[in-house]
């Protein structure tokens, strides 16, 4: 694969050659998606590619990688339940962040940083200890990490849970599982870490009980989003 010149190129044969290198996980490349999956069930573990838009084939040529797990069943409650839901065309997503927060870890706590996610392909001669040394997070955190991010009762006190871009939809997937037990613990779990979310956890409960919805003005606040998806979940 050092041969490829073409950024595009580069990202394909690099996919390609992980693919070869995770024989035995599951984990097949998709060309085409730019992603490294396995099917669980119904679940499906992502290991989504996401090509940095300054990449030139005399330049630099890196890649940031994201973690997503995906069930089909919270899909199948999105469908049924679309006024409860943050947003309905979500599909499967539950959880999901960038990988380098889950990169270094040690008995099961993270020590990773956003950047540990990013292969840097830059230079053909060091594309192939690059690859590997990915290879050896995907199987010694990644894989883990998917254990966790699986299992609601793990989900919800580990890393996916405290890093996942949206609570709302781990919530919604608490839904969908039928485990809205777990809903008030994950709650308290993230104002601990959180401490300013209270106000704003409560606001988004007081907007679920009046039937009205965070965007367009909460959008973008995960608390407030957080706490509405909260109470519609219970309801």
């Amino acid at each position: 694969m050092g041969s490829a010149r073409r950024p595009a190129d580069v990202v394909a044969a690099a996919g390609h050659h992980l693919g070869d290198l995770l024989a035995g996980t599951g984990f097949v490349w998709s060309a085409r998606r730019r992603n490294l999956t396995r099917t669980v069930g119904s679940v499906t573990h992502e290991v989504s590619f996401q090509p940095s838009s300054m990449n030139r084939a005399a330049g630099t040529i890196t890649v940031q990688t994201v973690l997503i797990l995906h069930d089909a069943a919270v899909t199948t409650w999105r469908r049924a339940n679309p006024g409860r839901c943050l947003l309905p065309d979500q599909g499967s997503w539950a959880i999901g962040h960038p990988l380098g927060y889950a990169a270094g870890r040690a008995n099961g706590y993270v020590y990773g940083d956003f950047l540990d996610g990013e292969i840097d392909l830059t230079d053909p001669a060091r594309r192939p200890a690059a690859l590997a040394t990915f290879a050896a997070v995907v199987r010694d955190a990644v894989l883990p990490w998917f254990d966790e991010a699986g299992d609601p009762d793990r989900a919800v006190v580990t890393v996916p849970g405290d890093r996942t871009n949206s609570p709302s939809s781990l919530v919604e997937w608490l839904a969908a599982r039928d485990r809205p037990d777990l809903v008030e613990p994950y709650l308290e779990r993230r104002l601990r870490r959180n401490p300013t979310w209270g106000d704003r956890l409560r606001l988004g409960h007081e907007l679920a009980a009046a039937g009205r919805h965070p965007f367009p003005t909460h959008g973008g606040d995960l608390a407030v989003c957080l706490g509405w998806s909260a109470a519609q979940a219970a309801g």
